[in-house]
């Protein structure tokens, strides 16, 4: 009997400390501080830039992209046999960080929250005007275990998934009856780490492992500091102050590589873009640019090559007019860009302007041909192509009053969430993401239409367009899909609705001490999966 015991009393001894030992395991990474130059008031995810950083720690997208552009599970594994309907099973083990299980319950409760506020997922939407936005989704199919739903396009879809990369969950238990939250409850989320604090007056804002998550992370704790410019960021960054750099869908600009490139302190990570971070796009429905010829005037006068070499990094290249990075699926060779002032001088006069006696293009009433530019005065590439489109044009006969924005009256002007379908600019420049420029149906088709309820810049309501863009959006297959891919592109080629111009690569900073880094297509190195691998020499 005596045996038997101490046998019992060993097993469990043994017992406990394998589950002492599971549950012990703690993060061999104390702390990674992030510099960031988004602009963060009150770090809730209603505000858009705390959303973006919060997918890498506490709201986790369903899926996530890798820099071949292959699709993974995150919050959810995914299935599909028609590219209409598509399955999305909650991965097991995930929790909220209150420590209620995450369900399919919550996805549905999201896509009819937006809908509650805009969106056109589960329900169409018509606005003041009477434009209306069809549903994205004509029905939906929840399991019985609320483990999976099952959603059904109103169109097939092969490229769904990329828009499944920036989804966000909301619990359900808690944004359910309630017209308000608190910030408390704004900030529960499905991630890896817990919201710690937000200290507006130091700049940062901390997040510490979660004990609900089902995984432990290599990091203990994640601060993201924020700054005011890039300067003292990269700064910052090359003394070993932060471990590495982040701002959405950007990556270190040229000015900065040749200096970080050079410390032994940096590391920089270069990948394929599929953003385009700087275009010129135009007013295509009101103003000057409303006449083709002189959109594709302004085209043929820039100067690429300067574009290129004085605001892209070493890794830039002129784009083609198909718009579109090579990187993108469906790409499609069309003409490069390139300066054709003979080509451009035709087109001026096409659309009724000659030159005067002080080079300037003017119309038949003596009136010279000008517009306003319009930029973020807060991107410092924005500025520098403003200031050499502005050059280039001005050499060529054409007037460019310069109009440096902040971001709300930049985004009043440029886009129709903002503007509520009253965009007033004539030509701006944009940055878009690579979340941007795969939503929809891909190709950088929600900046160009001028019915998307959010973007919609190029205010573009070409029948031919829309009919590339629904043939691009319903496509089944990957074949159909490249096909009216190469629609979109000739479109973007023949008509000049806007302007890439410059392509480049996506160059993110590191200190040299942190290996084996996984960066995100969408969210760079600020991401999920970059917690789980990383380690420091």
């Amino acid at each position: 009997m005596k045996k038997l015991i101490a046998l019992l009393l060993g097993l469990v001894l043994i017992l406990s400390f394998a589950a002492c030992g599971k549950s012990s395991k703690t993060p061999a990474v104390e702390q990674i501080t992030i510099g960031t130059t988004a602009v963060i008031e009150k770090a809730v995810i209603s505000e858009y830039n705390y959303e973006m950083l919060s997918s890498a720690v506490t709201h986790l997208p369903l899926v996530w992209q890798d820099t071949e552009g292959n699709f993974h599970p995150l919050l959810a594994s995914y299935s599909t046999e028609d590219a209409k309907t598509w399955t999305y099973t909650i991965e097991d083990g995930m929790k909220w960080s209150d420590g209620q299980p995450v369900t399919a319950e919550d996805i549905l409760f999201t896509l009819q929250y937006e809908d509650e506020n805009g969106s056109a997922n589960l329900s169409s939407q018509t606005d003041k005007d009477g434009n209306t936005v069809a549903a994205k989704y004509t029905e939906y199919k929840l399991s019985d275990d609320k483990k999976s739903i099952s959603l059904t396009l109103a169109t097939a879809n092969v490229r769904e998934l990329g828009n499944m990369t920036s989804f966000r969950v909301l619990p359900k238990h808690i944004y359910e009856g309630k017209d308000q939250l608190t910030d408390d409850e704004a900030r529960i989320g499905n991630g890896p780490y817990v919201f710690e604090n937000f200290s507006k007056d130091s700049g940062t804002i901390t997040f510490v492992a979660n004990k609900n998550y089902k995984e432990v992370p290599n990091v203990q704790r994640i601060v993201y500091q924020l700054f005011g410019n890039e300067d003292t960021m990269y700064m910052a960054l090359e003394k070993g102050d932060i471990d590495m750099v982040w701002i959405y869908s950007t990556g270190v600009g040229a000015s900065y590589q040749d200096v970080l490139s050079n410390s032994e302190n940096v590391q920089l990570i270069r990948v394929a873009a599929t953003n385009a971070p700087a275009v010129l796009a135009f007013n295509n429905e009101k103003g000057p640019f409303a006449n083709e010829d002189l959109r594709k005037a302004v085209r043929a006068a820039l100067d690429y090559d300067q574009l290129r070499t004085k605001v892209g990094s070493v890794d830039a290249q002129t784009p083609n007019k198909g718009f579109v990075p090579t990187s993108t699926i469906g790409y499609k060779e069309t003409e490069k860009l390139a300066t054709d002032l003979t080509a451009a001088e035709q087109y001026m006069n096409a659309a009724g302007y000659t030159k005067n006696a002080d080079g300037k293009f003017a119309d038949a009433d003596g009136k010279v041909f000008g517009f306003t530019l319009t930029f973020r005065s807060d991107r410092a590439n924005q500025v520098s192509c403003a200031d050499l489109i502005k050059n280039a044009l001005e050499s060529f006969g054409i007037e460019v009053t310069l109009e440096g924005l902040d971001s709300a009256s930049y985004n009043a002007k440029t886009s129709n969430k903002f503007s509520e379908n009253n965009i007033t600019m004539e030509a701006a420049l944009f940055g878009y993401t690579s979340a941007g420029m795969s939503m929809g149906s891909g190709l950088g088709t929600i900046y160009v239409d001028g019915t998307h309820a959010v973007q919609g810049g190029c205010q573009v309501f070409d029948e031919s367009f829309k009919a590339a863009v629904t043939e691009l959006g319903s496509a089944s297959t990957l074949d159909e899909y490249v096909a009216a891919a190469a629609k979109v592109q000739d479109y973007y080629a023949e008509h000049a609705p806007l302007v890439g111009l410059y392509w480049d690569s996506l160059t993110y900073g590191a200190s040299s001490k942190l290996e084996n880094l996984t960066v995100d297509n969408v969210f760079g190195l600020n991401n999920a999966n970059n917690w789980f691998t990383l380690t420091v020499k």
